[in-house]
């Protein structure tokens, strides 16, 4: 393993919008393997529990890892709070999105090849974002749904009654609010937010990697990403026993094996694919 560095800075959308992004990269030397962009899931953020542990460690097997806090996610300029609340709650994919691009877009970026990384919902916006104009050269997905609301009709007509839909943050402790738009948004979109079909027309390697006892989204949904995509693209990887975020918790309490396994898939993926 190599020693890293850190570094921080921001991506300004709007006056009112901004991508806070942590780098960390390999010491004294030339990287030549794809930057990996990491997107955090719902209710995630780029500090939560294990995710600097995690993302280091990649960087540490020499990957430059730049992970993101996306500019509604809902936690702002404190970093490990939703300090932010009123962005969260009417944070779409299609914000997220246009993060990401504007990320690629950025000096910092310039000439690299890029995978994106994302966690649970991330991987959906990583997915979306792969557009083959995007430079994009592959994605990793990590405990993601194939669709972005998975809510029955009563609680689609609550939420659309009420205006509102709150949400337990089991991970902060947190009641955090949706906002209708968010439901409205999702409802308008139709394909634009089909993710299988957006990796099908990438045309770039993907692996999907589950745990197979993922309470929260269930590991039949990476088969069900990557139904579409041509089998010399497609790879799948199921990590035995682990949950939704492979072991890591918030706060951080150390390092779990299940996160190491899927780090040295990953890393063993990128490897395979883009050493050439």
């Amino acid at each position: 393993m190599m020693a890293t560095i850190s570094r921080d800075f921001e991506v300004h959308l709007e006056a009112d919008r901004i991508v806070r992004v942590s780098v960390d990269e390999p010491c004294g030397v030339e990287i030549e393997s794809p930057t990996v962009v990491f997107i955090p899931g719902f209710k995630g953020f780029k500090d939560w529990g294990g995710w600097p542990w995690f993302c280091g460690e990649v960087a540490a097997a020499g990957h430059r890892v730049a992970r993101i806090n996306p500019s509604m996610c809902g936690v702002g300029a404190g970093l490990d709070v939703f300090d932010e609340p009123e962005r969260f709650a009417r944070q779409t994919l299609a914000h997220d999105v246009e993060d990401v691009v504007a990320l690629l877009q950025h000096p910092e970026m310039s000439g690299s090849r890029i995978l994106l990384l994302g966690h649970s919902r991330g991987g959906l916006v990583a997915a979306l974002a792969a557009n083959p104009c995007s430079g994009v050269a592959g994605i990793i997905t990590m405990g993601t749904p194939d669709q972005l609301l998975r809510l029955t009709d009563e609680e689609i007509n609550r939420w659309l009654e009420s205006g509102i839909r709150e949400i337990v943050n089991t991970r902060t402790g947190e009641t955090l609010v949706q906002d209708r738009v968010v439901l409205e948004d999702f409802m308008q979109q139709g394909d634009r937010y089909n993710a299988p079909l957006a990796l099908s027309k990438a045309r770039i390697p993907v692996l999907a990697i589950h745990g197979d006892s993922d309470q929260a989204v269930e590991c039949s949904a990476a088969t069900r990403l990557l139904e579409g995509v041509e089998e010399r693209y497609a790879t799948s990887t199921l990590i035995e026993g682990a949950g939704h975020t492979f072991g890591l918790v918030h706060p951080f309490t150390g390092p779990h094996a299940h996160a190491q396994q899927v780090i040295d898939v990953i890393c063993h993926w990128i490897e395979e694919e883009f050493s050439a």
